[in-house]
Parts: structure tokens; C-alpha cells; sequence
């Protein structure tokens, strides 16, 4: 008969609270879970989540509305669950004797004692596989210790010999028409609520909503509100500079807003670090300005509406393609600073190809404007929660930071990070100019006169020129980012180093 797995814990002071390792061992009864200060532990199970059901039972290994992670033990197997959604993962690294799991990838380097590679150029492009999909992802990452297995939306299941991926469950639902699926919405939030608050809870969550000018964050906000949000942040600016608040939303909807300005995370000491640490990218380093309001919070954000809420087709259902990689950055930073993230437009996303048909659908036909920025199933939700036609998602606006074209690091991030590409490559600049470089600058500046005058009604145009420009602009120093604000990340494990 095989021999039920226990779980054994390690309170871990140093750690960021909502961090967490677990240590399999081959034939051993016991996984060792060292962990944070916020992490819920049980005798069965542990988590750093919520999830749609009954906060007792713990059955988010059943669940495929999950927020956070954990793990649970059922006999002889452990499931370590992931987020549903792409903006969170595990990371698993196989060993001789066994196989470590965490939800940080600086956790599990730093306990391993292993680093990656500080002068591979191409760690952007591999973290930005994931916007191609679940199927076509780069699922591993290198280091001197082997491969860091990185899992997104699937858990990872332990049977006391080796560590295997599985799939979320695949709920039953029909979402055939906008009620069906705005209720579904509802209904998964008011469980978040209920779970997230529940009693027995050693520290409960509360919501903190986000709200701009755009479609997305407002309809997690409405939405949010049913099931008792009554607090949103809103960011200053976009990255144009045009004004993006949504404080004036927040206000018809009833909502205390917290004003963000958009650029003062550059007042804090090594501020990019876990933003860059998660995905060689760090974007979302402005909600750094925020994280007065963000510990013990439910953090419910629009990611990847532009995605699920869109009205073009989709073509492969379940897949989660998505047009960015937009939330992911926040991965660290959120273990960091105690709070949870819930990207509502991923709740139901593996049925994309019914909630697309309802956004196409006669019913939806009056919501479908204006031309060019239309996302149906959004301006229903907003307009019958009474704000006005004309007072959101008019115009595609995005306050996330693009490092390589925004001034790079701040000042003291920059003269470290420097000093530590010279002693890595012998030059600050780091390893030698590509050729390619060169021609990507040059049809960089050719192309930015035309994404001045290029009509707002040719997104796809716009956003093509756009990429030409980004690479073009792409600072050279850029490519080795991820490597010195993993490493510095590393430090925020191990005891009496400031990260």
C-alpha cells in the first residue's frame, strides 16, 4: 500500500510573506515546505491563495478559478497548483534526488544555490513566448544547475517519485449569451470574496480594484463592486503622457480612489528589481507607486482583456494567446509586498472561442463601438452600470513602462548594474555590438515619423510600427537586465542582504 505523503514546515523570517519552497525527495513521506510569514499552512495543505469555493474543503486543486498558489495532499500525491491565468507560474527544478517547487524563481535559485547565464542576450524573447500560448511557450529555463521547469495555468502533481504536470480541471459551464457569462463573472467573484474573507483564514484579503480610462480595469472594477470592492487605484498617465485617470469613473461607481503617479516608483532604491526579476521585461514597475495600498489586498486587474473581451476571432480556443505578456511582472513583486494578484478577464478563458462568439453576437450589436476599439461585452457591463458612452475606452491607452525606451534604470540601479556587467563581460556596455542592432536602429528612425501620423483606425498598422520603433530604440544594455535583477532578487533569500 503506498505510504500517504505529510508535509512539514519552516517558518522562514527573512522571506517575502507570500513566498514559499516545497522539497520532494524520492521515497521520502515528507515534502518540506519552508515558506513566508502570510503563507496559510495546514497538516493536508498550504497556500498563498484564493479560489472559487469553500475556503474549509480546500479543494483549489479542483478548481480552475484559482488566484495564487499552494498545494495539496491527497494520499500518496501532492498537487502544487498554479494561478489560472498567465500572469503568475511555478518553477520546478529536477534534481538526483528529488524535485523542488516554488512560486519564485529567485526563492528557488537562491536555495539551490544556482544562477543563470549573465551574458545571454535572448532572456526577453524567451519570457515573451508566452504570449504565443500554453502550447508553444519556452517552458524551461537554464541554469548551473539544470533546467528550471516554469509552468503557467497547469499544476504540478508528486507521487513520491517524480514531479509531472497536469491539467486544471476543466469545469462544465455554458456560456452561450451575456447573462450566462456576466453571471458566471459575478458569481466567481462573490466565491473569491467568500473565500478570501472566510474566518478560519489566519490573515483574510480584501479587494483593491485598479480603474484608467479604458475598457478593461473599469469592468473588473463594476464587476468587483458587486462582490464588496469599494477601493481602486488609479494610475496618473499613460505612457504617451495623456491624461488616463479613472478617478472621475471611480466616482459615478461610488469607489474611494488611491492616485498613483506614474512615475514615482523612480523614487525608491533598486525599484525595477522583482519587476525585472519576473520577466526580463518589468512593464508593470509603475504600480510600485501603489504599494502603500497593496499589502493583504486581492489586486483585481483588466490583463489580457484585450484578449478575452476583444471582439476579433479567435483562433485557437483554450490556448490563451495573448498580444502581450502584460501582469507577469508583478509575479515577485507581489510575494514581496503580500498581496494577490486576479487578472478577472481569465476567469473562464480556456471556453475564449464562446465568450468571442458572444462578444460577435446580434444580442451584443448595440455595444459594438466605436470602430476600431470596440470590445462589446465590456461597454455592456459599464454602460448598464450607468457611466456614460462617451466617458471610457474611446481611445487605447496603456500606462505600463517599457524600460528599453523610457530613460532604462534609475540612476543607482543603473551604476550597479553597470559595475556588474564589467565585471561579467569586461565592458559596461556589455559583450560586443550585434550587426543587427545597427539595422534595427536605423528602421527604427525611419518609422517613428509614421507612427505620428498613422490613422488611430489602423491598430494593427500602428502597433506593427510600433514594434519596429521599440526594437529600434531598445537599449543594448537592455538585454542583460535579467540576469543582474534576478541575482539581486536572490538576495531578498538569503539572511542579512538587502535585495
Amino acid at each position: 500500500m503506498p505510504t500517504p505523503l505529510r508535509l512539514r514546515y519552516t517558518r522562514v523570517a527573512h522571506w517575502p510573506p507570500l513566498a514559499w519552497l516545497a522539497r520532494c525527495t524520492v521515497s521520502a513521506p515528507e515534502i518540506e515546505v519552508l515558506h513566508g510569514d502570510l503563507v496559510e499552512v495546514t497538516p493536508d495543505w498550504f497556500c498563498e491563495a484564493t479560489w472559487a469555493g469553500d475556503y474549509e474543503a480546500a479543494d483549489f486543486d479542483k478548481s480552475d478559478v484559482v488566484v495564487g498558489s499552494g498545494a495539496r495532499v491527497r494520499g500518496d500525491r501532492a498537487t502544487f497548483v498554479s494561478s489560472s491565468s498567465t500572469v503568475d507560474r511555478l518553477h520546478a527544478l529536477d534534481l538526483s534526488d528529488g524535485a523542488w517547487v516554488s512560486n519564485s524563481l529567485a526563492c528557488l535559485l537562491a536555495s539551490a544555490r544556482t544562477g543563470v547565464d549573465p551574458l545571454y542576450a535572448r532572456y526577453f524573447e524567451d519570457f515573451r513566448t508566452i504570449r504565443d500560448g500554453l502550447t508553444r511557450y519556452r517552458p524551461s529555463l537554464l541554469t548551473t544547475r539544470g533546467a528550471v521547469r516554469l509552468t503557467y495555468f497547469r499544476n504540478l502533481e508528486w507521487d513520491g517519485r517524480r514531479l509531472r504536470c497536469v491539467s486544471k480541471p476543466a469545469a462544465v459551464r455554458t456560456l452561450d449569451s451575456f447573462w450566462q457569462y456576466r453571471t458566471f463573472l459575478s458569481q466567481s467573484l462573490r466565491s473569491l470574496a467568500d473565500n478570501m474573507a472566510d474566518r478560519r483564514r489566519r490573515r483574510p484579503f480584501t479587494f483593491l480594484g485598479t480603474i484608467s480610462t479604458g475598457y478593461d480595469s473599469a469592468t473588473a472594477a463594476v464587476l468587483g463592486r458587486e462582490a464588496g470592492l469599494s477601493e481602486a487605484i488609479t494610475v496618473t498617465r499613460s505612457r504617451g503622457g495623456a491624461a488616463d485617470s479613472g478617478q472621475e469613473l471611480a466616482a459615478r461607481l461610488g469607489l474611494t480612489t488611491h492616485v498613483v503617479e506614474r512615475d514615482a516608483w523612480r523614487e525608491h532604491a533598486f525599484p525595477e528589481v522583482p519587476f525585472i526579476a519576473s520577466d526580463a521585461k518589468g512593464e508593470d514597475v509603475y504600480l510600485k507607486g501603489a504599494e502603500a495600498h497593496l499589502a493583504g489586498r486581492v489586486l483585481l486587474t483588466g490583463f489580457h482583456g484585450d484578449g478575452a473581451w476583444s471582439r476579433a476571432p479567435h483562433r485557437r480556443n483554450g490556448d490563451i494567446v495573448r498580444k502581450d505578456q502584460s501582469g507577469l511582472s508583478l509575479s515577485e513583486y507581489r510575494l514581496w509586498t503580500g498581496f494577490l494578484h486576479c487578472p478577472v478577464p481569465f476567469f473562464g478563458i480556456r471556453q475564449a472561442a464562446a465568450i468571442n462568439a458572444i462578444s460577435r453576437s446580434p444580442e451584443m450589436a448595440r455595444w459594438d463601438w466605436p470602430p476600431g476599439n470596440s470590445r462589446p461585452i465590456c461597454r455592456r457591463i459599464l454602460e448598464e452600470a450607468g457611466l456614460p458612452r462617451h466617458g471610457f475606452g474611446v481611445e487605447k491607452r496603456a500606462a505600463s513602462v517599457l524600460l528599453f525606451d523610457e530613460g532604462f534604470l534609475t540612476p543607482g540601479s543603473l551604476a550597479e548594474y553597470t559595475t556588474w556587467l564589467a565585471e561579467r563581460a569586461g565592458d559596461p556596455r556589455g559583450p560586443a555590438r550585434r550587426p543587427t542592432d545597427a539595422l534595427w536602429q536605423v528602421c527604427g528612425e525611419l518609422m517613428a515619423p509614421l507612427a505620428r501620423v498613422t490613422p488611430q483606425r489602423w491598430p494593427r498598422v500602428r502597433a506593427l510600427i510600433g514594434r519596429v520603433v521599440a526594437l529600434g530604440r531598445r537599449e543594448r544594455l537592455f538585454r542583460y537586465v535579467f540576469p543582474w535583477a534576478l541575482a539581486r532578487a536572490q538576495r531578498r533569500y538569503e539572511p542579512g542582504l538587502d535585495p
